[in-house]
């Protein structure tokens, strides 16, 4: 979970450090945006980011498209990540569960957890198949929809009212935006302990999420499939929902083991 930096970190901030990470993480989420594009969303000055983008692909960060003149993440970003998946310890201790879960069902995995008021990919596995959804380790995105909505359920009352206080990004259509009817659907998510997700972040995806909980009783993080709608049958719908609420058991027995460090 990510918390406000201390105040002695506060002071020491780089203000150029942080407009360059800012851009770097857009391209995270979003790859193949232009400079125009990366300009509107990250509010610097057009210059400004072009000088920035300069740096980080000097430095091997990101990648510019000499067709498209777009942009997306470098070998560097790369290594970046798959060191920081292997000093994650909940990533490294879930990564043979989710690969069992994906290769039981077929299906794309993530692993996400609360940063900020967010959830973010920390850990997944892909099908070899054509049509499947993007792990997008790293993506992040608020937690009101989606597998995030488990999440948000299973937090203490203060954050999530916090969050339903404030306005609500509607994906799709599906996207539950009223603070009324998703406080039903948190209360729900609780009660039955898993949440399905149709079409709440991309109109022809479905995903099942279950939430994985430490020793302490509190969620650490949240264990979905994610598929196209038409993968997933009325028939096979009950089973998908049982493998990953295994998995979710399974990797929250693993966390609360003497080992686990999280």
């Amino acid at each position: 979970m990510s918390a406000a930096p201390p105040k002695e970190i506060e002071q020491y901030r780089v203000d150029a450090v942080d407009a360059a990470l800012g851009v770097l993480m857009l391209i995270a989420e979003t790859p193949d945006l232009g400079l125009s594009e990366l300009t509107r969303r990250s509010g610097q000055s057009k210059a400004r980011v072009y000088r920035l983008l300069c740096s980080l692909e000097a430095n091997g960060f990101v990648n510019c498209s000499t067709e498209k003149r777009s942009y997306r993440l470098g070998l560097a970003a790369l290594a970046v990540g798959n060191a920081a998946a292997r000093q994650i310890d909940i990533a490294r201790a879930a990564g043979p569960i989710i690969a069992k879960l994906g290769s039981g069902t077929g299906e794309t995995v993530q692993l996400r957890v609360r940063d900020g008021r967010n959830s973010l990919c920390v850990a997944g596995w892909e099908p070899e198949r054509a049509v499947k959804v993007q792990a997008n380790i790293g993506g992040s995105r608020p937690m009101h929809a989606g597998s995030g909505v488990v999440l948000l359920a299973f937090q203490d009352e203060a954050f999530r009212e916090m969050v339903l206080s404030e306005p609500l990004e509607a994906f799709t259509d599906r996207t539950c935006v009223d603070p009324g009817r998703l406080r039903q659907v948190l209360a729900t998510v609780r009660e039955q302990g898993y949440y399905v997700s149709h079409g709440e972040v991309s109109p022809d995806l479905i995903s099942i999420s279950a939430p994985v909980m430490g020793p302490d009783g509190k969620i650490i993080a949240t264990i979905h499939i994610g598929a196209p709608t038409g993968r997933v049958s009325d028939n096979l719908l009950p089973s998908h929902i049982e493998t990953v609420r295994s998995a979710a058991r399974e990797l929250s027995a693993l966390l609360a083991g003497p080992r686990a460090a999280i």
